[in-house]
């Protein structure tokens, strides 16, 4: 029988979100929750006697958990996720980092890159360092948090990265007066603007809080997201990538 031309070991650096127990949080939010739902006389839980389960689900995709967003999280003009057409199965490249201080910096980010081929820049995963395992469950406060420095996303953009992947809950440091510098300049927006970008720049996506294993090594992959079709800026999201080596 021929081997299917599609490769199946693969890494889901989605981080689960469970709605009814540990979770990662930025910003200090409440925590997401879900609720059976109920009316007059009933309610959808079958412990409580219902005849089915139908749960009520409250949560800020920015902040609990792995999410795909487009340049409608800083545009006045409403510019969903489900505007942006992702490719099926995208390029991708795994760097690692070790943050100075909080900050990911330009020299890191081109060492990293130095011997990856552009064509496997399509999409960038970049996983910090150290990778606790934690980062499943963390309450990401702004004084311990890596952020990408403008010059590091300059760089990113300057290797022509269409969708960025990170496992921090910004690229920017949580609390910055709301510049959010380094999304801008990912979208190629000007500081401040709240104008959509060119059309080339819509295009891009940045996925933030996923969770890369450090069984996962540095290198060349191939990444499919998938993404719910709801139409807001940043959705829930679930990148899985594709080892590239099977039958070597």
């Amino acid at each position: 029988m021929p081997r299917s031309p599609f490769p199946s070991r693969h890494a889901d650096i989605s981080i689960a979100l469970d709605p009814h127990g540990l979770q990662p949080n930025a910003y200090g939010v409440p925590p997401a929750i879900a609720l059976a739902y109920s009316g007059d006389g009933f309610t959808l839980d079958t412990r409580a006697g219902g005849s089915c389960n139908c749960e009520v689900i409250t949560f800020l995709p920015h902040c609990h958990g792995t999410h795909t967003e487009s340049v409608g999280h800083l545009t006045a003009e409403r510019f969903p996720i489900t505007a942006v057409q992702l490719p099926l199965f995208l390029s991708c490249s795994l760097i690692s980092v070790t943050p100075n201080g909080l900050e990911v910096r330009a020299d890191q980010i081109e060492r990293a890159l130095r011997e990856i081929a552009p064509e496997f820049l399509e999409s960038l995963v970049v996983r910090t360092l150290p990778n606790s395992r934690d980062k499943g469950t963390r309450r990401w406060e702004d004084a311990t948090t890596p952020y990408f420095t403008v010059e590091a996303m300059a760089v990113i953009r300057a290797k022509g990265v269409q969708h960025l992947l990170v496992d921090l809950p910004s690229l920017d440091p949580l609390y910055d007066d709301g510049r959010l510098a380094a999304h801008r300049v990912f979208w190629d927006m000007p500081a401040g603007s709240k104008e959509l970008p060119n059309e080339e720049a819509r295009r891009r996506t940045v996925t933030e809080m996923v969770f890369v294993h450090d069984d996962v090594p540095d290198g060349c992959y191939t990444l499919t997201i998938q993404a719910p079709h709801i139409v807001t800026d940043a959705v829930p999201s679930r990148p899985i990538l594709f080892f590239l080596d099977e039958g070597e």
